[in-house]
């Protein structure tokens, strides 16, 4: 976490995941947006369990109806009045809101996530195993906030993934070392500046990209 953060006097969180694309029945996900290109009041994201925006914020008010917890997830250097002060954030980090907390919208470019207050039953994977070289930001019983990092050419061996979202950031190319890399145009590629919601998974990642992997993950904490 950036030394900025420590001087801030209100929480401010940062993080990332890796997330494979190289089969689409491997990595099933919603995904949305693109450098700022698609309108700005479409959904990126909206299920049961979440509502993803970007560029522009709806949830913005303390306890709004239907929702709780609200992250902000910074695509470019960005300023949010709060009602906790005045967050000045970087590409890449993520302020965390729970649901009696407000802010105002931001000027720049963001994801506005949030979360519903009646979600159906979360799915767990089928085993878990703890996921290693992440850094843990933010974490209640809701919700976990990480990011995750790895270079060209590392691997992050066998891991769980519970049901989350997935801000992507780096343009990169990730791969599951047990399979055979696919040919296909665009398989496995991270799109920078777009969102996902990915089901539960149990993997193992490489880069086999030439810039490290950058993402910011939302992960929803289901009964293990």
């Amino acid at each position: 976490m950036r030394s900025i953060h420590k001087a801030l006097s209100v929480s401010l969180f940062a993080v990332s995941l890796a997330s494979p694309v190289e089969a689409e029945w491997f990595f099933p996900s919603t995904e949305y947006g693109r450098n700022g290109d698609t309108p700005a009041d479409s959904a990126a994201v909206d299920n049961g369990y979440v509502r993803v925006l970007q560029n522009t914020a709806a949830c913005t008010t303390a306890q709004t109806p239907g929702y709780g917890t609200r992250v902000i997830v910074a695509l470019t250097d960005l300023t949010i009045e709060s009602s906790r002060g005045m967050l000045r954030c970087r590409r890449g980090d993520a302020a965390v809101f729970p649901a009696g907390e407000s802010y105002s919208p931001p000027s720049g470019q963001f994801f506005e996530v949030a979360f519903k207050t009646d979600p159906p039953p979360l799915t767990a994977p089928e085993q878990w195993l703890e996921p290693v070289k992440n850094t843990v930001t933010y974490e209640d019983p809701q919700i976990r906030v990480f990011e995750e990092r790895l270079d060209p050419g590392d691997e992050r061996p066998l891991h769980s993934h519970p049901q989350r979202v997935v801000v992507r950031l780096n343009e990169t190319r990730l791969t599951d070392p047990r399979f055979p890399v696919s040919n296909r145009p665009g398989a496995g590629v991270q799109v920078p500046n777009t969102a996902r919601f990915a089901e539960p998974v149990v993997h193992v990642v490489r880069n086999i990209g030439t810039v490290p992997l950058f993402n910011v993950v939302i992960e929803l904490k289901p009964p293990r």
